[in-house]
């Protein structure tokens, strides 16, 4: 009864634990269960799923990374099963390839180090000569100078008694002040927008829906959107408001250099390079980087 009564309170206050949680629990890195991204990235896996798996943006942005992840059909299973293919994400490759290396090593090993033996002639073989077998390598022995160091007194060293005990605890990583450095990465204020690249199934009623705005404040912002949303097309998006007045309309730019700063980037693109910190959120003399995403307001 005792084990009972404890299992059934330890269970009670998991429960209370993840009711409390704004973001599941079960949401962490593919090699770190107990680190997770505060935002949609592909780098957040389900580890409530068997096999774990990576979880799409949408559903993240919905329900893994909100109040309302206990809503997720997989968490209310009570025996894991395999994450369902409409909320499966793209799995970052980064990792299974790093995979590889340990792999890669030890054929290396195996197959360089029985030939450099047979070469040096350590593992002879009959009727082969290895080329290396004579071979001498001039060596130099450096002479040992002895150094009177002076005798100090020993300094008392106190000791640590206290046994520390070290405590796992779930690590979420909360952006602050992001720049625009990449896709679904809120940047700037008054309003906030994120860059989301359109996926299958996405329009602007949906998108006004996940972000907390309207269909016409999208439109108003982004230059010469068609009427119907293609999949992989990207745009801006204000997030938590339907207000956009004032703003331009903006076209998103991938940078293709290294080195440039967003002064020299505006000079070579003719634009204002102040606009262009200004709706980008950037500091002055900020250093580009290749493949990041910038929005440039049209003044057409």
């Amino acid at each position: 009864m005792t084990g009972k009564a404890e299992s059934s309170a330890g269970e009670g206050k998991k429960d209370r634990k993840r009711k409390e949680s704004l973001f599941c629990p079960f949401i962490g890195f593919e090699d770190d269960p107990t680190t997770a991204l505060a935002y949609p990235a592909r780098y957040n896996f389900c580890f409530r799923a068997k096999p774990i798996a990576p979880v799409s943006l949408i559903q993240q942005r919905n329900k893994c990374l909100t109040e309302h992840y206990a809503d997720c059909p997989v968490f209310q299973n009570e025996n894991p099963i395999p994450l369902p293919k409409g909320l499966r994400g793209e799995r970052n490759s980064r990792i299974s390839k790093l995979k590889w290396v340990p792999v890669v090593a030890l054929a290396a090993v195996v197959i360089i180090g029985p030939a450099a033996l047979f070469l040096s002639g350590l593992l002879p073989i009959r009727g082969f000569t290895p080329p290396l077998a004579g071979f001498k390598v001039a060596t130099h022995t450096p002479t040992l100078q002895s150094e009177v160091v002076p005798l100090t007194e020993p300094t008392a060293t106190p000791e640590l008694t206290a046994t520390l005990t070290p405590t796992m605890t779930a690590t979420w990583i909360i952006p602050v002040k992001q720049t625009p450095r990449a896709l679904e990465t809120p940047f700037g204020t008054s309003p906030q927008l994120v860059i989301h690249k359109v996926v299958a199934g996405e329009g602007f009623i949906l998108l006004a829906e996940n972000f907390n705005t309207t269909a016409d404040a999208i439109k108003a912002i982004n230059y010469a959107l068609p009427d119907s949303l293609w999949e992989n097309t990207v745009l801006v998006i204000p997030i938590n408001t339907d207000d956009v007045t004032g703003l331009p309309k903006f076209v998103v730019a991938e940078i293709r250099a290294e080195g440039m700063t967003i002064e020299i980037y505006a000079e070579r693109m003719q634009l204002d390079a102040e606009m262009l910190k200004k709706y980008n959120d950037l500091p002055e003399g900020y250093s580009l980087k290749m493949g990041e995403m910038l929005i440039v307001p049209k003044t057409e």
